[in-house]
């Protein structure tokens, strides 16, 4: 399950103020982290909807290229990643969003401590998202939150036409 009750993400913002997480902060820090990938096939519920759709840069329904003015959305546990803030991946060369909740990514931390993004790869369906968000997904690597905004950048889907990005 992806998205849990609306009531939720409330109490994750409001856990978030408390723990001085609420908003991000100016400086990059680099965190080791887990990642994961979904696409609409296996969103809760299936398709593009996010629990926290805002104004720009965030957006309305799952999305993005990857530019720091156009990040795509990452789902997580707002109190490990307070929402709207952007992150940097360097295996896929992306911007990255916080936009929408992720049950398993509460879970990890939670239990260990473990930080967990969950990356969107489109409006797909299938075998060939089920592949691709296996070939993308890392047990640990490194994830700079609060990046600047002239790292290398990749606008390759990661999912398209043309197949899963790695």
């Amino acid at each position: 399950m992806r998205r849990l009750s609306t009531v939720l993400p409330i109490a994750a913002l409001t856990l978030g103020a408390v723990l001085g997480t609420a908003g991000p902060s100016n400086a990059a820090t680099t965190y080791q982290a887990k990642v994961t990938a979904f696409a609409a096939g296996d969103n809760d519920p299936v398709g593009g909807a996010i629990a926290y759709p805002g104004s720009a840069p965030r957006h309305s329904t799952a999305g993005g290229v990857g530019t720091y003015d156009d990040p795509v959305t990452v789902a997580a546990y707002a109190p490990a990643l307070p929402v709207g803030t952007r992150i940097y991946l360097s295996y896929v060369k992306k911007y990255f969003i916080m936009e929408d909740l992720c049950g398993a990514c509460r879970d990890d931390w939670n239990r260990s401590g473990t930080r967990r993004v969950d990356i969107w790869i489109g409006y797909y369906e299938g075998t060939s998202a089920d592949r691709c968000e296996s070939r993308l997904t890392l047990s640990s690597t490194s994830m700079v939150v609060n990046p600047d905004r002239e790292l290398p950048v990749d606008t390759t889907p990661l999912l398209g036409p043309n197949g899963c990005y790695l």
